[in-house]
């Protein structure tokens, strides 16, 4: 079942790909977001993280904390979405243990949906990004969480299809930057 608006957070502690512990508790007062990605080399999740690299600044500035899951093993995370330091934590969840405390969903027909957006595909190449290696569940989901201070989940999005998450209007939304 999927998790709601008013539920904690689940719980957790893992290391990211630098090996820096990643405990939940430790961001208890900070606005967060965490991002559950398909694999490393996947096309629409790199295509994600140029975008919110390039958002990154102005929603660190007004106080979002960022954390990042995917289910591709550390080494292929630091070739592929860690070539360059990003400045929000990858976190290798192979065994999709984590995934599985959030309820992220598989889905073929979610990983066929994404037909209905060709845009996604062609923005996805024209950024340079090529798929390679799949190191993980071709059907797998994204999944964003908006956090409270409180580790209250504020809103739970899952993914409609492979390339699907929440909308920078919503976070800014969070955050407390758009009034509509």
């Amino acid at each position: 079942m999927a998790l709601k608006q008013g539920q904690t957070a689940p719980l957790f502690v893992k290391e990211d790909i630098f090996g820096n512990k990643i405990d939940l508790r430790e961001y208890k007062g900070s606005k967060l977001m965490i991002s559950f990605y398909r694999f490393s080399s996947c096309p629409f999740c790199n295509l994600r993280v140029q975008r919110i690299v390039g958002q990154h600044g102005k929603f660190e500035e007004n106080g979002l904390k960022m954390i990042s899951f995917w289910q591709s093993p550390k080494e292929s995370i630091l070739e592929h979405v860690g070539k360059e330091k990003l400045p929000f934590p990858l976190i290798p969840d192979p065994e999709k243990r984590i995934y599985r405390q959030y309820e992220v969903e598989r889905s073929w027909l979610g990983a066929l949906k994404v037909m209905k957006d060709p845009g996604l595909m062609a923005d996805a190449l024209k950024g340079g990004i090529q798929p390679s290696k799949m190191d993980g569940d071709l059907n797998q989901l994204p999944a964003d969480f908006l956090i409270g201070p409180d580790l209250i989940i504020h809103e739970a999005y899952y993914g409609k299809h492979i390339g699907d998450h929440i909308g920078f209007h919503a976070i800014e939304q969070f955050l407390g930057l758009s009034t509509s």
